[in-house]
């Protein structure tokens, strides 16, 4: 089968649309349509059908696209050669992160990128829980970030321990005192979602009968910051990301003690599959970014540096 219509599927297959399937392939819309045509005359099967969430791919997709993933990792290993090079490579990965993981962490990542590897292209998917190992499986992401625990399919490697505080913008006099569970009770509370991934507060909050004065729930950490300052609520967040909340907003933190539990974060991906020298590069890097801005952010929780910004 001729590899540009291997290409072809793989991208319409990894986007599930013919429009992001073209940009990504760099030509017209036409010429992908023309193509799902012919390997749809050559294999005898629709391939994808459309639906609310875009092209579906039917049961002989899913089988194809394992194969020709492989077979193109294979093929772009050989062409590149075994000794990668990121200076001058021109890949694209794709990696599941949450929320938490975008705002935290891609920034750090993204500056590695473009400095180590400038025509790398880097896509980046909401983290499913329930699809990590089937993504990672199909070579459909690279790799996925986050605190669910390992399911035993899909290796995991543990990349730091978290644990949860309590950010607004405190008086002095209780900047660092733990918030007691009666205290909720005269606060204006911020939740993320439990669409968004982020049961565990809310989960925790409800098991320990804590019913705050008010509530917002919101889908997006990045929106916090400013809402927070504004309406003179509060949050609970991992502690790294109110450090960095604490860098640019009046905003501080105040320990939650026990009321919920430390977790990990965890790098799900498997290298024993479709082990090409871009992704073992890529996979490790990622480890690295990640990992450093654990270590730093840390560094200033320990040393007290993350001190809201006066004003």
């Amino acid at each position: 089968m001729d590899l540009d219509l291997l290409r072809t599927f793989v991208a319409i297959y990894e986007r599930r649309s013919l429009t992001l399937a073209a940009a990504l392939l760099n030509v017209t819309q036409p010429s992908v349509s023309y193509a799902l045509g012919r390997l749809r005359q050559d294999l005898g099967d629709a391939l994808f059908v459309r639906s609310a969430q875009g092209m579906a791919p039917t049961a002989r997709a899913e089988q194809l696209y394992a194969v020709a993933r492989s077979a193109i990792d294979a093929i772009d290993d050989v062409v590149a050669g075994r000794d990668f090079d990121p200076a001058t490579a021109r890949t694209r990965f794709r990696i599941a992160l949450t929320d938490m993981g975008e705002f935290s962490y891609l920034p750090s990542l993204m500056e590695r990128l473009s400095t180590d590897a400038p025509a790398v292209s880097l896509d980046v998917v909401p983290v499913d829980i329930d699809a990590v190992d089937r993504w990672i499986s199909s070579g459909e992401v690279d790799a996925a970030i986050s605190s669910a625990p390992p399911t035993g399919r899909t290796p995991t490697v543990d990349l730091f321990t978290e644990s949860y505080v309590c950010v607004a913008a405190w008086p002095k006099d209780l900047i660092g005192t733990p918030v007691v569970p009666s205290e909720f009770a005269t606060l204006r509370l911020a939740l993320i979602d439990t669409s968004s991934g982020h049961d565990r507060v809310g989960r925790t909050l409800e098991a320990a009968s804590v019913v705050p004065a008010s509530a917002l729930r919101v889908h997006h950490l990045s929106t916090l910051p400013e809402t927070l300052v504004r309406s003179q609520s509060a949050a609970i967040v991992p502690s790294r990301v109110a450090a960095v909340f604490e860098k640019r907003w009046p905003l501080s933190s105040r320990p939650v003690n026990h009321l919920l539990e430390d977790f990990q974060v965890r790098l799900f991906a498997n290298p024993a599959l479709h082990p090409t020298a871009a992704r073992r590069w890529f996979l490790r890097l990622l480890e690295e970014v990640v990992r450093s801005f654990a270590e730093d952010v840390g560094s200033e929780l320990e040393s007290g540096d993350g001190d809201a910004p006066e004003g």
